[in-house]
This record gives C-alpha cells, sequence and structure tokens, in this order.
C-alpha cells in the first residue's frame, strides 16, 4: 500500500470509516484496516443498519453504528426526491455520533470510499473541524466524491487520470487499496482452492450484476471443451447457473471466492476474465503474471468501468465491449 496513505492516516488515533453496499468499497476499508497500525478499537464504522458493511464491521471487531439514508436503484425514480431530507437527517445522526467520539479521542478523522450518506458524514466532519480524507478508485468519481472533494483534506486517487475532476492540490495518486497478501507471496498461507491440472488456467471474475451473459457465452462455447481449466466467481445472484459449468470439463463454478485464494491463484493464472471494478483489476494484476481480458460493465455510473479498463488497455490488457461478447471465443485464444 502506498506510503503517503498509511502515513497520513497513521498519524491519527481514532478513524471513522465510510463506506457500503459492494466489494469494490467495503474491501478496500478492511485492507486499510489490515495495513494500519492501529487496533480494531479505535475504529468506527458508519453505514446502512443490518447491511453488508455492518457484518464486515462484526467480522473484524469494529464498532458500527448507522444513519439514516436513502438507497435508490437509479436516480431517475421519484424517491429522488426525498434525497435531501435524508441527506439533512444524516447530517444531524452523524453530527452526533462524530460529537461523541471527539469527547473519548480528540486526534480523530474520518476516511470515506464511496456510499449514499457519505455525504452526510463528510458535511457533520467539516462543520467539527475533524479532517475529512476520501479515496476515489475509479477514473471518473461519482457524485458524492465529487461533492465531498471540496471540504476533503486529502483526495486519494486509484488513477492519476482522475485527477482533472479535482483540485489537484489535494490530490495524492496511490492507486488502489490492496490487502497486504498481494504485496508477497501467499503459496504457503492456508487456502480452499487449488488449480488441479497443468492445462492453461481461466479464473472469471465478473461479479453478480449482470454478468449471466458473460457466464452464459463461456457454457455455449466451451461445453465439452477440455482444452483449459476454469474457477467461476459466479456471485450470489448467479448461483443457479453452477450446474450450467459442469458442461465444461475441468471446471470449478463457486459463488464466491476469498481474497486469500483469489492472491494464490493468479500466481498461477494464465488469463483473467473480469469487470472493470477497480479494486478487482488491480488484485487480479497485483504480481503483473496475469493477462486480463476485460469487459466492463456497460451501466456503470458515468461508463468508469469502460475507462477504467481503458488504463489498462494501456499495460497491454484486452477490453472487450459487451455487445462483442460473440467475440469472446477469439479473444481468449489469442490471449491466452
Amino acid at each position: 500500500m502506498h506510503q503517503k496513505l498509511t502515513s497520513t492516516l497513521s498519524q491519527y488515533d481514532k478513524i471513522v470509516l465510510v463506506g457500503w453496499g459492494t466489494g469494490g468499497h467495503i474491501q478496500p476499508i478492511v485492507s486499510l484496516v489490515h495495513s494500519l497500525d492501529i487496533e480494531s478499537n479505535n475504529y468506527l464504522w458508519i453505514g446502512w443498519a443490518d447491511s453488508t458493511e455492518e457484518k464486515t464491521a462484526k467480522e473484524n471487531d469494529i464498532e458500527f453504528q448507522s444513519i439514516p439514508t436513502l438507497k435508490l436503484e437509479t436516480t431517475r425514480s421519484w424517491r429522488s426526491l426525498l434525497y435531501p431530507f435524508y441527506t439533512i437527517a444524516g447530517f444531524w445522526r452523524a453530527r452526533q455520533i462524530l460529537q461523541v467520539q471527539e469527547k473519548t479521542e480528540e486526534n480523530i478523522a474520518v476516511f470515506s470510499k464511496w456510499w449514499p450518506g457519505s455525504v452526510a458524514i463528510g458535511l457533520a466532519a467539516w462543520s467539527l473541524y475533524i479532517p475529512l480524507h476520501i479515496h476515489e478508485s475509479d477514473t471518473v468519481p461519482g457524485r458524492s466524491n465529487k461533492i465531498l472533494a471540496k471540504f476533503a483534506n486529502t483526495i486519494f486517487l486509484g488513477f492519476a487520470s482522475a485527477g482533472k475532476y479535482f483540485d489537484t492540490k489535494k490530490c495524492e495518486i496511490v492507486w488502489q487499496i490492496l490487502d497486504p497478501m498481494f504485496e508477497w507471496q501467499v503459496s504457503s498461507i492456508k487456502h480452499k482452492i487449488e488449480w488441479k491440472t497443468s492445462k492453461k488456467h481461466i479464473l472469471v471474475i465478473c461479479g453478480s450484476q449482470w454478468s449471466r451473459a458473460i457466464f452464459e457465452e463461456i457454457v455455449k462455447n466451451y461445453a465439452g471443451n477440455d482444452e483449459y481449466e476454469w474457477i467461476i466467481s459466479l456471485g450470489k445472484l448467479n448461483t443457479r447457473m453452477k450446474k450450467n459449468f459442469e458442461k465444461i470439463p475441468d471446471c470449478q463454478a463457486l459463488e464466491w471466492i476469498a481474497q486469500i485464494d483469489i492472491a494464490h491463484l493468479i500466481q498461477d493464472t494464465d488469463l483473467a476474465i473480469t469487470r472493470g471494478s477497480a479494486t478487482t483489476l488491480a488484485e487480479l494484476t497485483a504480481f503483473q503474471s496475469v493477462k486480463l481480458v476485460i469487459i466492463p460493465l456497460p451501466y456503470s455510473a458515468g461508463n468508469h468501468q469502460y475507462y477504467n479498463a481503458l488504463e489498462y488497455e494501456k499495460m497491454w490488457h484486452r477490453v472487450l465491449e459487451q455487445k462483442n461478447l460473440h467475440q469472446l471465443t477469439e479473444t481468449i485464444q489469442y490471449n491466452v
């Protein structure tokens, strides 16, 4: 992990963590906690009640508190009209939480990834003169980080190209936040998933959302084909497809792959097929031995996955747009 990030945050005695929902926002927070020499009881995680982030906080012995927040599947929903009211309510609740923290620990800071409620928390921190540091993983920042950047002390960037959206005087390029395990060889660490053959190894990590078309294309073209060995991470929304992959020889189709297994597997992976998630792209290329075929999610906000993928195309990885999925077999053969 970048020294500037760790040195900046290590100066505080307590850090309030903000991030939600998807692995791309939650996992970097966990990785940060694993990297900093700060006891778990000196963190506080703020997010949604009964959420993935609350579960993750508890798994890591981190105190968790929630604030009112409106979750929107699309900004076109009429419910978006309620967002200002939720932001105000979230602001006052976050301010109360931060004031309590200040009474027990003066040297405190807020570190935010992205979350619909992060604006409320960031503004509450700013109103109390609590330092605010944010991390933008993607090439195209989300709306919340664009707003918070105006109040942040530091804007940590995962891609240098994202700097054009912010005040460059506040920006520090630290790349992605990865767990320390991606900095050293992990073959001796206990893991659950193994490559079983000496064939060319193809690892597929595309997440749950909108990935069914990718999986169907693989099954259609490789049923009965024993040329490669496959390990597929289906995601929870696609578990019913597991039986489809039984048609492919030497194929393990799993609901989810833990980070320790990813770190182990990529050391012997020849080709990885993935989306344009900034964190996943960084994990898969941590040891610089894996060739990527990147199929960006075409519905990502600001088309950020596509622009993330273009940054990796500069490093000789291959970008395949979803509308061209019929070229997947040819792309695999050319790059494996």
